[in-house]
């Protein structure tokens, strides 16, 4: 049974005139009657009753319209369906990204996102940078948010934006009544801080602190800064990190500008090279447009 032979007959069924129901559906009264009949055999009953006089639906033909009409619905609603997918309006998006990286206002634009595209699920999973390109490489994972650029020739990637650093001191630290502070203030005092075999950006931070002139005394070494806080709060010392971490954190803490030259955090938007997804390419075009960048994005 085809779904052409589904139309003609929902058409002439509705019609119940040859010359009408061909015109609707653009073709002669031969070709239209040849469909009507290959139907019948296929069912094996008669669905119109044919006179010089008029047309008319048999008991068979009336119980099978309905059904018919059914049919080319679900239909028309899989092809529809078909095409979203194709052109990124539905689907299923996996999203890696660090907790430091959500609170710094990833979380907002994904929100943005599913507000424009509601068909479209994200799935967002928090990840050490390095697994992060791991699972985009074993394509586990659509896109990741990272603080590190890619080494890797199979993966592309974007700037996406930066961040400063700042530090954080508890709210009865020595400095916490400052408006800002220099790296070297805080010279005297343990620090947490990222791993720096963790990622590019973990090393950053401690060459930073290196370049102030000093090598910090290290009391808790962490591999994701969202960490950092609850250890700060629990006496451990002081910490440099993303100004995003303030955003929805709680408790005795204070976070202090630096000044001058901050060193800054820069995120990155990193995908496969190759056949990203529909789905995928509008969240890059709708993330691209929400941050204020070019909306054809060369990945590098």
């Amino acid at each position: 049974m085809r779904m052409r032979q589904l139309r003609c007959f929902v058409v002439l069924a509705e019609e119940l005139n040859f010359t009408r129901a061909a015109r609707r559906l653009n073709m002669s009264q031969p070709p239209l009657s040849t469909q009507i009949q290959t139907l019948e055999r296929e069912v094996g009953a008669e669905l119109i009753s044919r006179t010089s006089r008029k047309v008319a639906l048999t008991r068979a033909g009336a119980l099978f319209l309905p059904r018919a009409r059914n049919m080319l619905d679900q239909y028309e609603r899989s092809l529809q369906e078909i095409r979203e997918i194709q052109q990124g309006q539905d689907g299923l998006l996996e999203i890696g990204a660090t907790g430091s990286i959500l609170r710094g206002g990833l979380a907002e634009l994904l929100a943005h996102f599913a507000r424009l595209h509601p068909r479209i699920t994200l799935r967002v999973h928090e990840q050490t940078p390095a697994a992060q390109l791991t699972e985009v490489l074993s394509r586990r994972t659509d896109v990741s948010f990272n603080r590190s650029v890619p080494r890797d020739e199979e993966l592309a990637y974007e700037y996406g934006w930066r961040e400063e650093m700042v530090a954080l001191v508890r709210s009865d630290h020595r400095l916490a009544g400052r408006t800002c502070v220099s790296i070297d203030d805080l010279r005297e005092d343990q620090h947490v801080v990222l791993r720096p075999d963790s990622s590019d950006f973990a090393a950053y931070v401690m060459a930073c602190i290196v370049a102030s002139g000093y090598r910090p005394r290290v009391s808790q070494q962490v591999v994701d800064a969202q960490s950092v806080p609850s250890l700060i709060v629990a006496g451990f010392g002081v910490s440099i990190v993303p100004a995003g971490i303030a955003r929805l954190t709680a408790g005795p803490l204070t976070f202090l500008p630096i000044r001058p030259d901050p060193p800054v955090s820069e995120v990155y938007i990193v995908y496969h090279h190759r056949d990203p997804v529909p789905a995928l390419q509008l969240f890059l075009a709708e993330i691209r447009r929400s941050l204020g960048h070019d909306p054809a994005g060369p990945a590098r």
